[in-house]
């Protein structure tokens, strides 16, 4: 396994596409911010008396990114909405983030699989299936059929596991696919390292051996190396323990 870059605020995946804390993706062309799977009102979907906390979270985190990198569009690629059913309450702090935004810079709503049938046009407005940045067509990522010959997509979470079970969001990168991690902060995700994740990318064409693993922190970003390369490591290291019992 070759040895990690360092960590840092921005880390180009590939070119043309820089990786950004809190698994935030920026298109450097066409100056456009990337965020997944942010699931607003997520609490009230699971709790209903909760606080709606992770909508301010997110609100501040994109607001922050939105303003350090100069981006003239935000693109939410789909899973913006935890359900398109809410209370009148969440429905107008989601309403009073997203305007909040929208004073900063476009924002270009995709649909997920949450949306529902709706696709959250009641709350969102006009959302879009899929657009095309800097030679890249964003979408979802629920319907890998609808993909083009490069694909930056979201719906996977992906996350590297660590120890005490924990884990660390990730971005999963090749020439023909990358996959955001989602911004919500209540999701780990599917493990990069699984093989539910390994027939997920090749449901988009992509085999293991292409990917690359970049972590996603509040602070930071960590380029790991290729997926490959992590998944024969820790094969090696089990061994290396199993041989020592």
């Amino acid at each position: 396994m070759s040895r990690p870059e360092p960590a840092s605020q921005r880390y180009e995946v590939l070119p043309g596409l820089s990786a950004l804390p809190h698994g935030l993706l920026l298109l450097e062309s066409s100056r456009a911010l990337v965020a997944a799977d942010v699931h607003l009102a997520y609490e009230e979907a699971i709790g209903g008396a909760l606080p709606l906390w992770s909508t301010g979270f997110s609100l501040e985190v994109l607001s922050a990114a939105i303003e350090a990198s100069g981006a003239r569009e935000l693109i939410l690629l789909g899973d913006i909405l935890h359900s398109s059913r809410m209370s009148e309450g969440a429905s107008a702090a989601i309403g009073e983030a997203l305007a909040a935004l929208r004073a900063r810079c476009t924002v270009t709503a995709i649909a997920g699989n949450h949306e529902g049938r709706s696709r959250g046009a009641g709350l969102l407005g006009e959302t879009h299936e899929a657009v095309e940045r800097d030679g890249w067509r964003l979408f979802h990522g629920d319907k890998p059929a609808a993909r083009g010959p490069r694909n930056i997509v979201g719906h996977l979470h992906p996350s590297l596991p660590l120890a005490r079970g924990a884990s660390v969001p990730v971005f999963l990168c090749s020439p023909a696919l990358v996959v955001l991690p989602a911004l919500t902060p209540y999701s780990s995700g599917l493990s990069a390292l699984s093989p539910e994740c390994a027939r997920a990318l090749r449901g988009f064409g992509v085999a293991t051996g292409a990917v690359r693993v970049v972590a996603a922190t509040a602070e930071r970003v960590f380029p790991f190396g290729s997926l490959d390369a992590l998944q024969t490591a820790l094969r090696r290291r089990r061994e290396h323990y199993r041989a020592l019992r």
